[in-house]
């Protein structure tokens, strides 16, 4: 009965036309009906009850994700992982390339507009360093915005001729580094040559302030 009321609600959700319709109503009408029923289905797995493929749960995780409710998307969106849950249907991916995705141009416009992307950047980039096997172009665009977060004024320009620290710089470098390492067309080339350029800067004006306190 739950599957075909779902079934129902997502014929309504495509009558909408507009985006942003979509999304208030999966907001204030799909989410509040369904999450407590999601709820209820994985504090049953926490108390020991055996995991079933459950569209109901992938499907929310959808819908997380497109109210920007990062907190909770990625929250069940990792459970979901480790319960081996499938996607929802019609959706061809699999959760770490969706989750990836995701969050990571979710990540680029708040970093353009110089609002944080913490904590939730963070929580996939680990993953997606560590545990996930995702392509190479994937992972090193992750090292790309790692190391540009890194150098981003508060307006989102990333200039690293404002930077005054150096190990910052050079913390920034590594990351970077390691994009260009796994994908070379990454695009990397420019702000690495400003680095260090940057760094030869500071060098030479730290051996400056050196020689004028020996004088």
């Amino acid at each position: 009965m739950q599957l075909i009321e779902l079934d129902a609600d997502l014929k309504k959700l495509k009558s909408f036309a507009r985006r942003q319709d979509k999304i208030i109503h999966k907001r204030d009408v799909l989410l509040p009906k369904w999450q407590p029923i999601v709820d209820e289905y994985l504090a049953q797995v926490g108390s020991g009850s055996k995991p079933y493929d459950n569209p109901l749960f992938a499907r929310c995780i959808i819908w997380l994700f497109d109210i920007d409710d990062l907190g909770r998307a990625l929250e069940w969106a990792f459970k979901a992982i480790e319960l081996g849950q499938p996607m929802a249907p019609g959706i061809r991916r699999e959760w770490p390339s969706f989750i990836s995705d995701t969050v990571f141009d979710w990540s680029e416009t708040q970093g353009e507009h110089g609002r944080s992307v913490e904590p939730y950047f963070t929580q996939v980039f680990n993953q997606v360093v560590h545990h996930w096997k995702l392509a190479e172009p994937i992972t090193a665009k992750f090292y790309k915005f790692k190391g540009l977060s890194l150098l981003r004024s508060t307006t989102g320009d990333v200039k690293p001729s404002t930077v005054g620290d150096v190990e910052l710089l050079q913390q920034a470098d590594g990351f970077l580094e390691k994009a260009a390492r796994l994908h070379k067309n990454v695009g990397v080339k420019t702000v690495r040559n400003q680095i260090d350029m940057r760094l030869r800067a500071l060098e030479a004006y730290g051996s400056q302030e050196t020689g004028q306190e020996k004088t």
